[in-house]
């Protein structure tokens, strides 16, 4: 994420922040620097309120170091505490080595900035590895998956006859626990062995083995109780308290893109859980006297996405490069493209209503005397589309619906680009931005560190 963020206005209430388009447009410098204003009153409280631990939301701080956070807010080295809302899936094991990195980072203790509602669903290493073995077992169909098990461990939670770990039973007796985890540990390796029987592959052997472990059950189970006797738990009631006694110090983290949402997303190249404000707006709805939620929506001046699936506007010969977004063994590569008018109006749609939008990264394009937008999308009969409606009815619909758009081709528009922030073409680029998307732009984001900030209102200020 590029920083220098601008918030022109930011009225009083909780707001939220959602990525609109494939993920990775620069969600946690956004936060941090809603922190960093609205912590003034008081410690901002940050609230995830969606995904899991496979986000990857990036801070610069001013003397350079960055940290990628996952399953803290990313307002923590703004000061800020972290609630992982009910809708979370929690990876514990990968909590403790983030709170351990946050602490090297300079953080005294940041369990004591945490609270877990204690009935997210948990996250196990038995989820990562049938992951693992689901993406490995597609050959060359790869849905590009995170392979940390967030579709595994949210199939869990989200069916009533599955055994589901909640974070609850972390605190509970260890017997319990490692019954509960051993027969995760047995439906898991199930279902791999089937897998690997239908389609082996010789990755897959090692990760079937490590899955079998007869004592991992117990090792898992012994790390969750280390884990649950610094971890603070409630049932939402630090976030109801924020929410009707300092609202304007709530904000709400999203993860992923809303491009990836599980039901309107270009299946199957999405993610498994919804990606929009609506748990948001359910976690504001349960203090009926809080503020009204403000909503930001955040997209990149270019667009990107990991791994396989549409992108209409990707342009292999645009090289912007990124030290903290190699290309990963489960996601794949990081392709870029121009700005999507056409996606971003479908992100808007599906995240819900946008009341602002945060446009990052352009210091990324400065330099340059042109740049492009694609404003519409050629189908191979030469039909142009300028919207796009949510991807929705059966798996075969929607997965037909993918494979035609992997077919489609840009319709470009060229505008002069900018050498520098705030000059006349960049402004004249993000107007036509709002203009097209019917959204005004709340921010804007310019260099690499979140201390680089200007051109705040006076009422912010």
């Amino acid at each position: 994420m590029s920083g220098d963020l601008a918030l022109r206005t930011c009225p009083e209430g909780p707001v939220a922040v959602l990525g609109c388009g494939f993920g990775d447009e620069g969600k946690g410098a956004a936060v941090d620097a809603l922190a960093r204003r609205r912590g003034r009153g008081g410690r901002p409280l940050v609230v995830r309120f969606n995904g899991g631990p496979q986000a990857a939301h990036h801070v610069v701080t001013a003397d350079g170091r960055v940290h990628c956070f996952a399953q803290f807010g990313a307002g923590a080295l703004a000061g800020g505490r972290t609630c992982l809302s009910r809708f979370m899936l929690v990876e514990p094991l990968a909590l403790a080595r983030e709170a351990a990195v946050l602490r090297a980072a300079g953080l005294a203790d940041p369990w004591a900035d945490l609270v877990v509602d204690r009935r997210c669903a948990v996250v196990t290493p038995f989820h990562r590895l049938l992951g693992r073995i689901e993406e490995l077992s597609r050959g060359t169909a790869r849905h590009g998956s995170c392979g940390l098990g967030v579709g595994p461990a949210w199939r869990d939670a989200h069916n009533p006859h599955a055994p589901c770990l909640r974070v609850g039973a972390l605190t509970g007796d260890r017997p319990g626990l490692v019954r509960l985890l051993r027969q995760l540990q047995l439906l898991k390796l199930d279902r791999a062995e089937q897998l690997a029987e239908a389609a082996p592959a010789p990755a897959i052997a090692p990760l079937l083995a490590e899955l079998a472990h007869p004592e991992l059950a117990e090792d898992v189970a012994d790390a969750y109780l280390a884990i649950a006797a610094r971890l603070g738990v409630d049932e939402g009631e630090q976030l109801r308290a924020a929410l009707a006694d300092s609202p304007d110090a709530v904000i709400f983290e999203g993860a992923h893109g809303a491009l990836l949402d599980a039901d309107r997303g270009f299946f199957p190249f999405v993610t498994p859980s919804p990606v929009s404000f609506a748990q948001a707006e359910a976690l504001c709805a349960e203090v009926p006297t809080a503020a009204p939620l403000r909503r930001l929506g955040v997209l990149r001046a270019y667009a990107t996405r990991h791994g396989p699936g549409p992108f209409v506007a990707e342009d292999p010969d645009l090289d912007l490069p990124e030290p903290h977004n190699r290309p990963g063994p489960w996601q794949g590569p990081m392709r870029v493209g121009w700005f999507d008018l056409v996606a971003a109006r479908l992100g808007l749609t599906i995240a819900g209503r946008v009341d602002g939008l945060v446009v990052t990264h352009l210091d990324r394009l400065a330099g340059r005397e042109q740049i492009s937008v694609c404003e519409g999308w050629l189908a191979p009969d030469g039909a142009l589309m300028r919207d796009a409606a949510p991807v929705t009815g059966s798996l075969a619909d929607r997965t037909e619906a993918t494979r035609r758009l992997a077919e489609a081709r840009p319709a470009w528009r060229r505008l002069a680009g900018w050498n520098g922030p705030q000059t006349r073409e960049s402004e004249e680029f993000l107007e036509f931005i709002a203009g097209e998307l019917g959204v005004p732009i709340a921010a804007r984001a310019w260099g690499p560190r979140a201390s680089d900030q200007r051109g705040w209102s006076a009422s912010e200020e």
